[in-house]
Formats: C-alpha cells, structure tokens, sequence
C-alpha cells in the first residue's frame, strides 16, 4: 500500500467515527467504503426478527438500513430471510458468500459479508461491483471488523446494563424526533407514520425489594426486559427508563392494535414465573402521539393514564384517549391539565 492510499484509509477511518451515534456510523460506513473500493452498489441489511401485531407469529427479515434523512423507525420494506438465497448461505455459512449475478453480457459480482456480535450474526453487508478484486475484499472484511468492534462501544452507550433494553438518554433522543417527524409528515402529504407511547411499571415492586432484596430485584427487572424483548414485535422501541418503569414506542399502530399489544405483554408478565418471587404483575398507561406534542406532554398523558390504571386495581392497560372519552379523565386546556375524577 502506498503513502496515498494509508492516508486516504486514515482520513475515512477519521471521518467514520466522528458522530457516535449508530445510524450515522452505518452511514459512514456505507460512504467511506465507497470512496475505497470500487462498488456499484453498497448496501447494509439488518437482520430482524418481526412480530405480527396480535399474533406470536414471528419470521427473520432482512431490512436495509434506508437514507441518512430518515428515522431509525422508518423501515424499508423488509424481505424475507428465506427468500433470499445468497443471504440465507452467507448466514449458515457464516462467512462471506461471492457470486456472480446479472446477464452474460454484462456480469456483475455479488458479495454477501455477514455482521456479527457476541450474540451471532446481526446483518449483512451487500456489495456488487463489475470486478471481482480479491484487495477490495480484504478492505471490505477489515472495515467490518472495525465496524463491529465501534458498534458494540456505541450499543453499550445507548442500553439500559441491566436489562439491555434502550437508555433514558435514547429515549428523550428518539421521542424528540419521532414527534418532529409527524409535523413534516403532514406538510409533506405522505402516508403518516403513527405511534403510541406505552409507559409501564412493575406493581409493588417496592416489596418484592424489600422482601426479597436488591439482589434479586434486579433479577426481576432482567426477566421483565427478557419478556419485553419476547413479546413485542422487532421494529417496537423498548426503553427501560427509570427503576421499575418502562417505554414502549408502537409504530405503525392505531389505539387497537396497541392496546391489543400491551395486553398480550400484560398477560405474558402475569403468566411468567419469575424466581424464587413467583408471580410479578404489570400496569401500563397509553397514549397516541401527535404532531404538536411536546416529550413532557406526551409521557405526562401516559402517566396520568398508568395512574388510574394503578388506582383502578393494577394488573391492566388504560389508554388516556379511551379514558377521557368515556369521561374516567378530564384533559382541560392547558398543558398537563388532566384531572382523576
């Protein structure tokens, strides 16, 4: 390698790691590879494992990772694992797969690289190009071990160490703009993304403290994130956000479907056996979010709806919209004016 070409891999390495946020470095990734080998395409898939709305139905995905002006909720259309050949080998393979593809008159070569972490393979990196160059390979595969080692520092600063489940600070990042987005949604007359904001705690959880111990408190918590992880559907943010108290963030739902969301998780938790405590319950309090909302208005909806959801008997789901349509709540004019009869 010349003097030229170790500074020019220097300088992308520089430009790759300048915003420690994920999405950008995927980004970065995808435009410094460009600028080292010669590719006619570079995409990057997530491999994602998704959930129907009411059913436990569940099927591997691969989602491309979309445009550097779109939200990390914003999926692409996914496509199934098992309809994609090549994919499928590099994943049982574990290894990169190359092949040729397009028309003998114009070949083009296809080269599969599969992500992995300490968990196993989280994605794929998909390049075509006209020649097949043995060096753009190897600087292929050497920028994915970089990237796999950076992602699992910027990963650990964006979970929760306990449960593995998103951080508060990812969490007033990503309400921030997903409530951005439907304002430009509506100005740009597509179909509007919709979300729901579900904010749930353990019940009583202060004496299974006290009676059992920290200790095994935070084995409670563990169990709780693991059926988090379980029972809502992969494209579901999950925050644990303070103690005992949880986020979800539902896309593309509407009040039914997430409520129907929230009381399969309600049930999974009533009917896990956690150790040596035995039974745990859970109540959750809902709410739509909206274009003019502000991150304190939204989670205060939701509390006020946890709330009455603890006052009413515990163990249950309560939507702030269906409460104060049926006249259980009162939301006044001003911010944060909502009243418990």
């Amino acid at each position: 390698m010349t003097d030229s070409d170790t500074s020019k891999l220097l300088r992308s390495l520089a430009k790759l790691i300048e915003k420690p946020e994920i999405k950008a470095f995927q980004f970065s990734l995808i435009r410094t590879l460009n600028n080292i080998i010669v590719a006619d395409s570079i995409i990057l898939y997530e491999l994602r494992t998704l959930k129907r709305v009411v059913s436990e139905q569940a099927e591997t995905f691969l989602v491309s990772v979309g445009y550097e002006d779109t939200l990390d909720e914003d999926l692409p259309t996914p496509m199934l694992l098992s309809q994609q050949p090549q994919f499928e080998e590099a994943f049982l393979a574990n290894d990169v797969v190359t092949r040729q593809i397009g028309s003998a008159a114009n070949p083009m070569w296809r080269s599969v690289y599969p992500i992995l972490n300490a968990k196993g393979i989280t994605g794929f990196l998909a390049v075509d190009s006209a020649e097949n160059a043995q060096r753009d390979q190897e600087l292929t595969a050497i920028f994915l071990g970089f990237y796999r080692n950076y992602i699992a520092l910027l990963y650990d600063n964006h979970r929760d160490h306990l449960t593995g489940l998103l951080n508060r600070k990812s969490f007033d990042d990503k309400i921030m703009k997903m409530i951005i987005s439907l304002g430009a949604d509506n100005k740009r007359t597509v179909d509007k993304v919709q979300y729901c904001l579900a904010l749930f705690d353990i019940d009583h959880f202060k004496r299974v403290n006290d009676t059992y111990g920290h200790l095994m408190g935070d084995e409670v918590l563990l169990h709780f994130g693991q059926c988090m992880n379980e029972t809502f559907r992969e494209y579901d943010l999950l925050f644990r956000v303070g103690g005992e108290e949880f986020v979800a963030v539902l896309r593309n739902v509407d009040a039914e479907q997430a409520a129907a969301i929230m009381e399969r998780f309600r049930h999974a938790i009533e009917t896990h056996y956690f150790p040596q405590v035995g039974q745990v319950t859970a109540s959750a309090g809902l709410t739509l979010l909206a274009a003019n909302d502000l991150p304190v208005t939204v989670m205060d909806r939701a509390d006020k709806a946890l709330y009455y959801a603890k006052e009413n008997g515990r163990n249950q789901v309560a939507f702030f919209e269906h409460l104060v349509a049926a006249g259980r709540l009162q939301q006044g004019g001003g911010e944060g004016d909502v009243e418990l009869f």
